[in-house]
């Protein structure tokens, strides 16, 4: 029996529908589907996977935080757990019955690494496997490469068996092992240092604190920004198409003086001196790669991770391929044209007709060109509106149009300016109009409305409409990062891998380390980085990541051994271990003083009507505190004292979920406009929280809650009501046995 094995039930269901032509039957053991057939080489059998089989993990005893020394970690062996016992125990089952191996996993480092692990698992419970060999991957032991799950992916790469590469999977075993070693030292001794512990410890990790010190960079960039204020001088000109306004030839004045002296020197009538017309042609989008697609997915109104999962869901579904890659250049042998057609078909896209029709298609290229998969394209033509949810049917239509796009024509539009001279002083108008969609009619994403200029001609005369006058302004401190720029950014600096860059960008917002979208960093992540950068500057540094992704490429590659760039690592963090070491109360206090601006959540309410202040003389703001006692968490006006007796004392306080990282939204709500709103991290999904209870925002949460106070006072109700002969008597313990 050939026994094939997938990263997924899903792909196991999809791979034998199509290898047995709908004859696979589904069966079970422990509780895990598989799939078999009779074919003419016999009988097969497709189980799939849950992902990873194995993880890497400390060994017992290194558990407990308090007796274990953070550096121990650093060059403690590694041994490896299994995550799921019962499919451990299916794969083995399967195993023992079978004759030939072929591993289908996902094809990049971590497909073929939880093939390897799947691949140790059945030697060793079927020794007959290995054909006499004594490697890791004997022989016999094909792998399916395969890019989509179609029909005709599938039977090619079946037809096409290659080997299972040990290298490409001990460059993804030595990212599980150095992220864990990282991860685990460093959050530990973080944590321990400034006293968070349990549920409230502080994450730490090789390639998150770098991509966290990315959105810090550019958000102390923005405070440190000082403003210079400058004046812009306008003109609006009478015109029979209607009054149209001009800005001054010079973009911005320094000096008030000399903007006031252009204002005085500007008369009527203006004078047009010169119209100029020029052409723009802007080439179409290349072929989506995973950082470009997680990019586009912001502008469409999807987070990179949420993209990401979407597109593994349409992947499997077989209606896009494999959405994890670096290539942007189409393989020859994709069946471009074929597709088109398909596409055209389909009425929310009947823009692709005259594409398909072409006697030739020419698509346009991106600069990586790689082997492994082809760029992210639609395997199948279907009308997004079947899909199950918004989400999905915008990432799905995001792939078709950007499919369509880089077989389309380049789009042209036409700028045109004229300068008009009023008095001593020169005005221009400038408009940009799309003369020939091109790309942009199947790809409209970005495209910028038209800016149409009034008809004037060299020589006319135009008279003021009214006096010039001048704006006054200030420059502006640099942009925050959106979540589509940082993995573009990441992507640069060698942060990461094309798989893991939007779940690291998801983690930081887990953590709470970061908000909103373009990316504010909160203060903890702030105070985290300068104390790392302060006195352990490789922690937060890009360098050293990059250094060890590359040292990864070359595991991949059989130039170095996974062994070495494991040790490499181990040194490079005991290096950053002792400096941060030697100032473990200074980094305490940094991040103390983040965590601290954290949990204040902004003014009192209470304050603010009496007008009552702090020392600093600012009203008085709301916080989140502690009680001494209970030790439960509220929130409460930072003039509070549970222990001092005092009348003046500002007593309000707020309740609070005991769960979760609490992180501030706005100062004060914008729906009730009285107390500040936050957002609690924790549980299946963030949730918004108004302080405020009578806040129109919190309606849906009063209802649930006088619903559940319904039914537990008609439950009570009901008890009280039962006959004492009705209730079920209570069941005695059995005694224990001695």
């Amino acid at each position: 029996m050939r026994l094939i094995v997938t990263e997924k039930d899903n792909s196991a269901k999809k791979i034998a529908q199509i290898l047995s032509g709908g004859k696979a039957k589904q069966n079970k053991t422990y509780g895990i589907p598989h799939y078999s057939w009779d074919g003419s080489h016999g009988g097969h059998t497709v189980i799939g996977l849950k992902g990873h089989l194995m993880n890497p993990a400390f060994p017992e005893g290194y558990s407990d935080w308090r007796k274990i020394e953070p550096r121990e970690l650093i060059f403690a062996s590694l041994v490896k757990e299994p995550l799921q016992k019962s499919v451990h125990k299916a794969l083995r089952k399967q195993a023992k019955e079978a004759s030939s191996i072929v591993i289908a996993t996902d094809y990049d480092r971590e497909g073929e690494l939880i093939g390897l692990e799947a691949l140790e698992e059945m030697l060793d419970a079927n020794p007959d496997l290995r054909n006499g060999s004594e490697g890791a991957v004997p022989p016999g032991v094909k792998r399916a490469q395969y890019s989509a799950l179609t029909k005709e992916e599938i039977e090619h790469a079946f037809s096409n068996l290659v080997e299972l590469s040990e290298p490409l999977a001990r460059a993804g075993e030595a990212r599980q092992d150095i992220d864990l070693i990282w991860g685990a030292t460093l959050t530990r001794f973080v944590s321990l240092a400034t006293g968070r512990l349990g549920s409230q410890f502080l994450s730490v990790g090789r390639v998150q604190s770098p991509t966290l010190a990315i959105v810090v960079q550019r958000e102390l960039e923005r405070r440190a920004h000082v403003a210079k204020p400058y004046w812009e001088v306008f003109a609006a000109f009478e015109h029979a198409d209607g009054e149209f306004t001009a800005h001054h030839k010079v973009d911005k004045f320094w000096d008030e003086a000399e903007a006031q002296a252009a204002l005085a020197g500007t008369t009527s009538p203006g004078v047009v001196k010169s119209v100029e017309s020029k052409r723009n042609t802007r080439r179409p989008p290349a072929p989506f790669n995973t950082t470009a697609f997680t990019s586009a997915s912001s502008s469409v109104g999807v987070s990179p991770a949420r993209a990401m999962r979407i597109a593994e869901d349409l992947y499997m579904d077989g209606f896009i391929s494999y959405p994890r890659t670096d290539n942007t250049v189409y393989p020859k042998s994709l069946p471009v044209r074929e597709l088109l057609k398909s596409i055209s078909q389909v009425p929310a896209f009947k823009e692709a007709a005259p594409l398909a029709a072409r006697e030739t298609l020419e698509p346009t290229r991106g600069k990586k060109e790689t082997t492994d998969h082809p760029p992210i394209y639609p395997t199948q033509a279907l009308d997004p509106s079947v899909l199950p949810d918004d989400g999905h049917r915008k990432i799905y239509e995001l792939v078709v149009r950007r499919f369509l796009a880089t077989f389309a024509d380049p789009s042209v539009s036409e700028s045109t300016r004229a300068d008009i001279e009023a008095g001593s002083e020169t005005y221009f108008v400038r408009g940009n109009v799309l003369v020939e969609p091109g790309f942009l009619a199947v790809y409209p994403y970005g495209r910028s409305k038209d800016e149409e200029i009034p008809k004037v001609e060299e020589g006319q005369e135009i008279a003021l409409a009214r006096e010039p006058w001048l704006d006054a302004k200030e420059t502006q401190p640099p942009s925050r990062i959106g979540q589509g720029k940082l993995i573009e950014m990441m992507e640069e600096l060698g942060l990461g891998t094309k798989a893991t860059r939007h779940d690291i960008i998801q983690k930081l917002y887990d953590r709470g380390y970061i908000q909103g979208n373009p990316i504010e960093p909160r203060e903890t992540g702030i105070a985290m980085v300068k104390a790392f950068q302060r006195f352990a500057e490789t922690v937060s540094s890009p360098n050293m990541t990059a250094e060890l992704e590359a040292d990864m490429d070359k595991i991949a590659s059989g130039d170095v051994t996974k062994e070495e760039v494991v040790e490499i690592s181990r040194k490079m963090l005991a290096d950053s271990y002792d400096l941060m070491d030697e100032h473990k109360r200074e980094l305490a206090e940094i991040i103390w003083e983040g965590m601290n601006q954290d949990r204040i959540l902004g003014p009192c309410p209470k304050c603010r009507e009496a007008g009552r202040k702090n020392e600093q003389g600012e009203i008085n703001r709301l916080r989140i505190i502690r009680a001494r006692k209970s030790g439960k968490r509220f929130v409460g006006c930072e003039g509070y004292r549970e222990d001092v007796d005092d009348p003046d004392r500002c007593d309000q306080t707020y309740g609070l979920p005991q769960r979760g990282d609490i992180v501030r939204l706005e100062e004060t709500c914008s729906i009730c406009g009285v107390t500040p709103r936050v957002k609690v991290l924790g549980g299946r999904r963030p949730w918004n929280l108004c302080l405020n209870e009578e806040c129109p925002s919190m309606e849906e949460m009063r209802r649930q809650r006088a619903e559940r106070e319904a039914a537990r006072a008609a439950k009570e109700a009901a008890d009280e009501a039962e006959p004492e002969a009705e209730k079920p008597k209570p069941r005695r313990k059995a005694a224990a046995r001695t």
